[in-house]
C-alpha cells in the first residue's frame, strides 16, 4: 500500500480507537454468534461421545473462537490490518486540527446523545459545515466530458460513457491506483432525451467556475496545478491527492458516482446514526442506480417547506422542481484509503440550471465565509431518536432569477431581462438562454427551516481578496 505522510494544517482521518469501534460494530455480532454456535457444536459432538465439559469450559471456548473470528476479519481489512496488536493512544478527536465539529440540536436532556455520537461514522468534513472549506487546499474542480473528447475510450480505466442501454454498469476497482478500498459497483442512468444518449457535458455547468476558483484562491487555495479537470483527464491516484468539487449530476459526471459510492458504503456499514441528508441515487435495485432526475432530501423540517409531504424525506422530481440541487461535502474517501486529509464538495441539480445555482451558491457561501470569520452553512438531519438533530455540511438550494437574453418569440424581439424563477412546477416563460443571477437556500441558523436569499451575481465579492 501506498502510503503518504497527512499535511499539516487539518486532520480528518478517524483515530485508532474510531477504527476499532466502526471494525466491532460491523462483526462483532457475527463473531459471537459464530463462537456461540462452533461452541455448540463442539459440546453436541462430545455430549455424543460422553464426554462433558463445566459451563466455564464452553465459554472459554465461545470465546476464543470469537476472538479468532475478529482477528482475521481485522487482517484481511486493508484499513484494519494489524490494528488490534497497536497501542491505542492518542484516540481523543479533540485532536488539534481536528475541524470542529457542529453540535447536536437536542430536544429534551433524556436524548441519547452518547449512544449518537458513538454510533455515527467518524466524518469531520461532513459534521463541521462547510466552513471546513476555509483554509489551505489543493482543490480540483471536475466537469464532465464530451465523448467527442475520446477518441482512444477502451484506453481509459473506466467506462464513463454510456454502454448503449438504459443503464451503464460501472465496476470500480481502486487497487489498480494503488488506493485500497473495496471493490465497488453501481449503475448510472441515461439522461434523457433522444439528443443526449450519452452522458454529455452541459456547457452551463461551467459558467462559474471562474468566479469559483477566484472564491477558492480567496480561502486559502493552492494555484500548483490547474484547477479545473475534464472527466476522462483524472484517475483515483490523482484524486487522493487533491480537495475535490464534483460538478453535475452522477448521470453526466462519472466521478459523482464513484466518489460517492464509496462514502455511502462507509455510512451504511455499520449504519451511521447521523444519515447522509442528499443524494441522487436509487438504492431499490441489486445496485445503486445514479440519476439525476430525482433528489432525496433527508433534512428536518421539511413538512414545513414543501406542502406535499408529511415526512422527514423528500423525493424532489426535475418536472415539478427543476431548479433545485444539493451542495454536500465529505471527507475524501480516496484520500483517507491513502491517510490523507482531503475533503470533497458534491454540487448537482435536478437539471442544468440547478446545478449552475449551485456552483453560483458555493462561490457565494466561500465568498460570505471569507469576508465574516463566524459564518457557516449547514442543514439538520433527522436521527431515530425523537427530538434529536446533527448538523451536517449539507445545502438545498433553488435558482430564484435568471437573466434572459434577447428572444424572437412570437413574431416580435424581446429585450435582454431578468426573471423571477417559481419555486415549483415549468416555467411558461423558459428559455434555453436562462443564466441564474440568483439562489436561495434552506438555512437552520434560526432551527427551523427558511428559504433565504444568498446573494446575486450584482453582490459578488470574490474580488475582494
Amino acid at each position: 500500500m501506498n502510503t503518504r505522510i497527512d499535511e499539516p494544517g487539518r486532520h480528518y482521518l478517524p483515530s485508532k480507537l474510531d477504527r476499532l469501534r466502526q471494525f466491532l460494530r460491523v462483526h462483532f455480532n457475527r463473531a459471537v454468534l459464530g463462537g456461540i454456535s462452533s461452541s455448540a457444536v463442539v459440546a453436541g459432538f462430545l455430549d455424543a461421545t460422553g464426554v462433558t465439559w463445566p459451563l466455564l469450559g464452553y465459554i472459554g471456548l465461545a470465546t476464543g473462537i470469537t476472538g479468532g473470528i475478529l482477528g482475521v476479519q481485522c487482517v484481511a481489512s486493508p484499513r484494519m490490518r494489524y490494528l488490534l496488536l497497536l497501542p491505542l493512544r492518542s484516540t481523543s478527536r479533540s485532536k488539534i486540527n481536528y475541524p470542529q465539529q457542529l453540535a447536536l440540536a437536542v430536544g429534551s436532556t433524556n436524548s441519547p446523545v452518547r449512544q449518537i455520537e458513538a454510533a455515527r461514522f467518524p466524518d469531520p468534513v461532513y459534521g463541521g459545515g462547510l466552513r471546513v472549506l476555509c483554509g489551505a487546499s489543493n482543490p480540483m474542480i471536475i466537469v464532465s466530458s464530451n465523448r467527442r473528447d475520446v477518441s482512444k475510450p477502451h484506453e481509459l480505466l473506466y467506462s464513463i460513457f454510456s454502454s448503449g442501454r438504459r443503464h451503464t454498469h460501472v465496476d470500480v476497482d481502486t487497487s489498480q491506483a494503488d488506493v485500497p478500498i473495496p471493490r465497488f459497483r453501481f449503475e448510472r442512468e441515461l439522461p434523457e432525451g433522444c439528443q443526449d444518449s450519452d452522458h454529455t457535458l452541459a456547457i452551463k455547468d461551467l459558467v462559474y467556475i471562474p468566479e469559483l476558483a477566484s472564491a477558492l484562491t480567496c480561502v486559502g487555495a493552492s494555484a500548483s496545478a490547474p484547477i479545473l479537470w475534464p472527466e476522462h483527464c483524472v484517475d483515483p491516484a490523482q484524486l487522493a491527492e487533491r480537495d475535490l468539487i464534483i460538478v453535475g449530476g452522477p448521470d453526466t459526471n462519472f466521478w459523482h458516482a464513484a466518489l460517492f459510492e464509496p462514502i455511502v458504503q462507509e455510512f451504511e456499514r455499520p449504519k451511521s446514526s447521523v444519515p447522509l441528508a442528499l443524494d441522487l441515487r436509487d438504492n431499490t435495485g441489486r445496485f445503486s442506480t445514479y440519476g439525476s432526475r430525482v433528489l432525496t432530501v433527508r433534512l428536518a423540517g421539511l413538512k414545513s417547506v414543501f406542502t406535499h409531504t408529511r415526512d422527514e424525506v423528500v423525493e424532489l422530481d426535475e418536472r415539478l422542481f427543476p431548479t433545485y440541487g444539493m451542495l454536500m461535502a465529505c471527507r475524501n474517501p480516496y484520500a483517507a484509503a491513502i491517510n490523507l486529509s482531503r475533503w470533497c464538495v458534491f454540487v448537482a441539480g435536478t437539471r442544468s440550471l440547478g446545478t449552475s445555482g449551485g456552483v453560483l451558491a458555493l462561490t457565494m457561501m466561500l465568498d460570505t465565509m471569507q469576508r465574516d470569520s463566524t459564518k457557516n452553512y449547514f442543514s439538520e438531519v433527522p436521527i431515530t431518536a425523537s427530538g434529536v438533530r446533527a448538523r451536517v455540511s449539507a445545502v438545498l438550494y433553488r435558482t430564484t432569477e435568471v437573466e434572459q437574453s434577447m428572444l424572437r418569440r412570437g413574431g416580435e424581439v424581446l429585450p435582454r431581462q431578468r426573471r423571477h424563477m417559481s419555486p415549483e412546477g415549468a416555467d411558461p416563460n423558459y428559455s434555453d438562454t436562462y443564466m441564474p443571477t440568483a439562489v436561495e437556500y434552506l438555512s437552520y441558523d434560526a432551527g427551523e427551516p427558511r428559504w433565504h436569499l444568498l446573494g446575486s451575481t450584482d453582490k459578488m465579492h470574490t474580488d475582494s481578496c
